[in-house]
């Protein structure tokens, strides 16, 4: 293995204007010896090649070292590489470049199937966790904007999951991000409306925004979702430094090991609990409405505006004492009932409803179906007709 560094010096300053002054430079730390082709480094002995010369205007120096060793002195090698390099920068004026690294190769290259396994791993819960509860459907709505927009995007292929095309911190915010399951709007109406000085904290859980760790894996796993959220940011952060070629050693490869040993753990005791988490039929629309939203920007409006315009119907209703106050999570997914109501009690007219119900199939398709798919403006363009039935809905609960 080698390691390569070109040093550019200014010709017009003092440091090291021959190539003996650049050896006695070197052998200013005291740990190393250099003897023709021979380097010495503390026990370990090493190849050394040294090449000097200047630009065609001679207004710089450059000096090209190469430092050659076996794997089997890898970690001396490595610190020899790091003691030279802290040598080269002793001066700030010298730019040094690293031409060959076959340190940080060797750590990469250790490094990476951990990193593989691992991300697979995340890939495996998270897939059959999805295809288990909510079913196929949500593999081909879902796919994020970003990497439709990606060169990747033209290979997906919809039978499998997007999962397999999603980058490494991508698939850490379908665990870890925390979403709430009724909008903070609701919150405060429900405060506004309280006649006593305390509440139940029943009465406000599903205002607490969780994320999806934290919903269906923590008390099984015994384990917070931050513990991983950070250890699988830090890895993000190890896993960039290989793919981009960054200078990468044996404390980095230490580091990798530990982390995804303890991310590995919980994983592993996540996919072991999957076949004993049990969903109600809200929990589901929750979780995969949740899914569609963050799968593009303006999904995510268009499910907000709709699940706006589920409650401001349901307020509709309870105003007119058509619906009782106190609805159930289960009572208050039944939309359909809830327009069939506005119709029959002429709250809304039939063009409103007519609109709803279409709007409710273009709800059902993004969050539901797998083989139907809208474009970004389609779904802007509906937004824009859920806007005008929200203006219908919000003037007659203002009536």
């Amino acid at each position: 293995m080698k390691v390569e560094y070109l040093i550019i010096v200014d010709s017009g300053t003092s440091f090291c204007k021959t190539k003996q002054s650049f050896k006695s430079f070197l052998q200013s730390d005291s740990d190393i010896k250099i003897s023709g082709r021979d380097l010495s480094y503390k026990k370990g002995k090493f190849k050394y090649e040294l090449q000097d010369g200047e630009n065609s205007d001679s207004s710089h120096k450059f000096f090209h070292i190469k430092l050659y060793s076996d794997e089997k002195n890898i970690e001396n090698f490595s610190e020899l590489s790091r003691s030279i390099k802290r040598l080269l920068h002793i001066n700030p004026a010298n730019s040094i470049q690293t031409l060959w690294d076959d340190v940080s190769f060797y750590y990469s290259n250790k490094s990476y199937p951990i990193v593989y396994e691992l991300e697979n791993l995340m890939r495996k819960l998270i897939t059959k966790f999805m295809l288990t509860t909510v079913g196929l459907g949500w593999t081909k709505e879902t796919i994020p904007e970003e990497l439709k927009k990606s060169s990747r995007a033209t290979k997906i292929d919809t039978n499998n999951n997007y999962l397999y095309e999603t980058d490494f911190i991508q698939l850490s915010n379908f665990l870890f991000d925390e979403y709430r399951t009724l909008d903070i709007s609701a919150l405060i109406k429900k405060i506004s409306e309280l006649t006593e000085d305390s509440v139940q904290v029943s009465e406000i859980s599903d205002f607490i925004p969780k994320s999806n760790w934290e919903r269906y894996f923590q008390e099984s796993v015994d384990c917070e979702g931050d513990y991983l959220k950070n250890r699988w940011e830090k890895l993000y952060k190890l896993r960039c430094k290989i793919a981009h070629n960054n200078a990468f050693g044996k404390s980095d490869f230490e580091q990798t090991s530990k982390l995804a040993s303890e991310v590995k753990t919980k994983l592993d005791a996540a996919i072991q609990a999957l076949d004993t988490i049990h969903m109600t039929e809200e929990d589901r629309e929750d979780l995969v409405e949740s899914v569609a939203m963050n799968s593009n920007v303006a999904i995510g409006a268009f499910i907000q505006k709709w699940k706006l315009l589920e409650r401001l119907s349901i307020d509709l209703l309870t105003k007119h004492k058509l619906l009782n106050e106190q609805l159930s999570k289960r009572e208050k997914l039944h939309s359909y009932k809830h327009r069939v109501l506005l119709i029959e009690n002429k709250l809304i007219n039939a063009t409103v409803f007519n609109k709803i119900q279409d709007l409710n199939k273009v709800r059902n398709v993004i969050v539901h179906e797998r083989e139907q798919y809208f474009t970004e403006t389609e779904i802007k363009e509906f937004s824009k007709e859920l806007d005008k039935v929200l203006e219908v809905i919000s003037d007659k609960c203002s009536e």
